[in-house]
């Protein structure tokens, strides 16, 4: 008797953040941070240092970096959930201009996102939570919006949110206002990615700049190790090679901040 092969059940796909303002590392995602992230300090000090036991000691940092590294998890999380809700601008905004109410717009916004995306994408899981909570549990739309702009710690998606709210309780035109608010938010949503595609060339070439003096490092101590031999004894060598070592970091610091453009 043939084993009946079973369709992909619901459990596999993951469920919606409970919040986009910070992202929880699993445990795999934490021994995989820590380890890479501590062999890479490790390889750091020691190339700068030349002391197994200082390297070994100083590869410790890599736990205060946990905080840090999901800061930037979660803010790449939010602009990929903006990149999405644009999508999602554009069918809304078209069944509200064919005469929809909302309900039936989320809904229509879900199966056509799943034509775009994965099922287990950020946007299709939250517009499928959202027809969930409107057809089973009878929810307002109101409160699931604001919900959802509420952990979505998205500026965009906040002001769609109150508008909508606020056209809802003045008796406003809400087929123009949601066409008009829809136009003017994929509007920033784009120029926030072509300033994005603009600066991603300054800071490609900040981080080469960056790696620059550590290959010529690597290069001097494999060509001529006698020649840097006076940066790693006694403690006028070692502080030159830490002032060293926080000149680079912070020359990186800086690039990363001036080619950030927020709109």
């Amino acid at each position: 008797m043939k084993e009946r092969i079973r369709p992909k059940e619901k459990a596999d796909i993951p469920a919606k953040p409970e919040s986009y303002f910070r992202y929880e590392m699993n445990r795999r995602e934490k021994k995989r941070f820590l380890l890479i992230c501590g062999l890479g300090l490790m390889a750091l000090f020691y190339l700068f240092y030349h002391s197994i036991a200082l390297s070994l000691l100083l590869s410790l940092l890599a736990y205060p970096c946990l905080g840090p590294y999901s800061d930037y998890l979660a803010e790449r999380r939010r602009r990929e959930l903006k990149e999405q809700f644009r999508d999602v601008l554009y069918s809304v905004s078209a069944s509200v201009s064919a005469g929809r109410q909302m309900p039936e717009a989320l809904k229509e916004a879900e199966e056509n996102m799943k034509l775009i995306y994965r099922e287990d994408s950020l946007i299709v899981l939250e517009l499928a939570d959202m027809v969930k909570r409107l057809s089973e549990y009878r929810e307002a739309e109101e409160e699931i919006l604001k919900d959802f702009a509420v952990r979505a710690h998205i500026e965009d998606i906040s002001d769609f949110v109150d508008i909508y709210l606020i056209c809802r309780e003045t008796g406003g035109d809400l087929i123009k206002v949601i066409t008009k608010a829809s136009e003017i938010i994929m509007d920033k949503i784009a120029i926030e990615r072509e300033i994005r595609t603009i600066t991603a060339q300054k800071r490609f070439e900040a981080k080469i700049l960056t790696a620059i003096p550590f290959f010529i490092l690597i290069f001097l101590q494999l060509v001529s190790p006698d020649y840097l031999a006076p940066m790693y004894e006694g403690i006028k060598g070692r502080l030159l090679m830490t002032m060293a070592l926080s000149g680079i970091a912070f020359a990186y610091w800086i690039s990363m901040k001036l080619t950030r453009i927020d709109v």
